[in-house]
């Protein structure tokens, strides 16, 4: 099922019981963003108010839980986390495998997005209600954005989508996350190499829910257009309507579109920051390029919608962390003999991998490991793997803890490699170069990378086997289990089956 907008989908949301409606009106970023930090806590629902000074009203937490976005995928909402997970990052991962799939985009004349039209020295940025959302942010910060660019080089409308991080410097000038790791840091490379000195840009605001979650998702190259992917996820294709001011098809059911030029030479590059990112911290201030706003289009009666990062909860994590790891999953099944399953815990905020193997040969989990490290996002993101046998559960921490714990010797089993250009906001970063030489843009943290190989240890390797894990008899086990309530125990939770 395809949701034509936004507003369907929050209607969808009422429907369900997961969107809040408020009557009280809020005073601040500050008051926000602590609203939004408890429902993160809570898994709270989707919340739709207003701010007091601003017409526009706001929607915050559209996102916020694993099983609207299943909702907002046209997937059945499951029982737990596990297989929420599991259901969007399998039908992620099997669309992107399957461009069969794919529609390619609408494209119409007219579009609610452009309804009202502002140009020139009416650009004001500071009508939307956009915030400082946290106390050390470096300025107003406009989030959950869908940024698209093209590529300057291929031909055709070929456009990318990426949620990166919007400062507001004035009313008319922002900076955009630009870095090489990401498809706009490509675009940028290649318009330097043909001499260009800016690129068109347009941000889209609150869209129908799929066009979020594809703008999160690693693709398999950076030529795919994720419109085109996110038609196949939705069924239909994405209506696209041509941008008042810039070169560049945008999604014509969106509620708000800001439009305006990248200035992309590096001596025009302009700190911004710092912000309350992802990962949970606050994260320095980068070297990023202007943005120059030429027009801003929207509904008649335009939603913002918005979100908090920095919460292991965060709306944008529950975006992107069943997607971002669909890819990585693709390579690993094609590429790790024995795989079986991985796994990017979000509250390690995807630094962390898990690898799932069964392992018949020596080295196999030191071979798996290395695999993982070295996909492109591995590479960029990850800091660490921890490869298990399929007897651990490796969504179960302690499981997985129990493993490193008694199958891993450090002098044995863990791969230290030398530190590496890696994605700039990674807080185990020792070291950073805030301004790259050649691009002029905060580009690189320089991290190593580790592979913990916490698999069971076989005398082919030449050590000492792993010995056989302890569980109950099961015949024994399962007869304890139904028999719970003779015994007396009624009122107790039955133990988890550990089988």
């Amino acid at each position: 099922m395809a949701y034509k907008d936004l507003r369907e989908f929050l209607s969808e949301l009422e429907k369900k019981g997961e969107l809040v409606r408020s009557s009280v009106e809020l005073e601040s970023g500050f008051e926000i963003s602590s609203l939004m930090w408890e429902l993160a806590d809570r898994q709270g629902p989707a919340m739709f108010f207003k701010i007091k000074g601003y017409d526009i009203p706001v929607v915050m937490n559209t996102h916020g839980t694993l099983a609207r976005n299943c909702m907002g995928l046209g997937l059945e909402p499951k029982e737990t986390f596990r297989e929420n997970f599991l259901a969007i990052r399998n039908r992620v991962a099997e669309l992107l495998e399957d461009k069969s799939q794919w529609l390619k985009p609408t494209v119409v004349t007219t579009a609610p997005c452009q309804e009202v039209v502002i140009t020139g020295e009416e650009v004001d940025l500071y009508k939307l209600p956009v915030f400082k959302w946290s106390p050390l942010d470096g300025g107003p910060y406009i989030t959950l954005t869908n940024i698209i660019t093209k590529d300057p080089i291929s031909p055709g409308y070929r456009q990318n989508t990426g949620m990166y991080r919007v400062m507001i410097h004035d009313k008319n000038t922002t900076g955009v996350m630009c870095c090489a790791t990401q498809d706009i840091g490509i675009h940028v490379a290649r318009a330097r190499a043909k001499g260009m000195k800016t690129i068109p840009v347009a941000i889209a605001l609150g869209v129908d829910p799929v066009i979020n979650i594809c703008s999160t998702t690693k693709m398999g190259s950076f030529l795919d257009d994720e419109f085109e992917f996110a038609g196949g996820l939705r069924g239909e294709p994405v209506e696209m309507v041509k941008g008042k001011t810039v070169d560049l098809l945008v999604p014509a059911t969106a509620e708000i579109i800001i439009e305006g030029e990248l200035d992309i030479q590096p001596e025009n590059a302009r700190i911004e920051g710092t912000f309350a990112e992802w990962m949970g911290y606050y994260e320095e201030p980068m070297m990023l390029p202007q943005f120059h706003v030429t027009a801003i289009t929207h509904r008649r009666e335009p939603i913002y919608q918005s979100c908090i990062l920095g919460h292991p909860n965060n709306e944008g994590e529950m975006i992107r962390m069943p997607v971002i790891q669909a890819n990585n999953y693709n390579t690993l099944k094609k590429t790790v003999v024995g795989f079986r399953e991985f796994w990017a815990p979000h509250k390690s905020r995807g630094y962390k991998v898990i690898v799932q193997v069964n392992k018949h040969y020596p080295g196999w989990g030191k071979q798996a490991g290395l695999q993982a490290i070295s996909t492109g996002q591995g590479f960029a993101a990850a800091n660490y793997v921890v490869v298990v046998d399929e007897d651990i559960d490796i969504f179960n921490t302690e499981e997985v803890d129990w493993a490193i714990a008694t199958r891993m010797d450090p002098a044995e089993d863990v791969i230290l490699l030398p530190k590496v250009g890696v994605y700039p906001l990674n807080p185990a970063g020792s070291g950073r170069t805030d301004v790259d030489p050649v691009s002029g843009y905060t580009e690189f943290t320089y991290c190593g990378k580790m592979v913990i190989d916490a698999t069971k240890k076989i005398a082919s390797e030449n050590r000492r086997p792993t010995s056989i894990p302890v569980v109950p008899d099961r015949e024994a086990f399962e007869q304890v289990i139904a028999k719970w309530n003779d015994y007396g125990l009624a009122k107790w939770t039955k133990a988890k089956d550990i089988y």
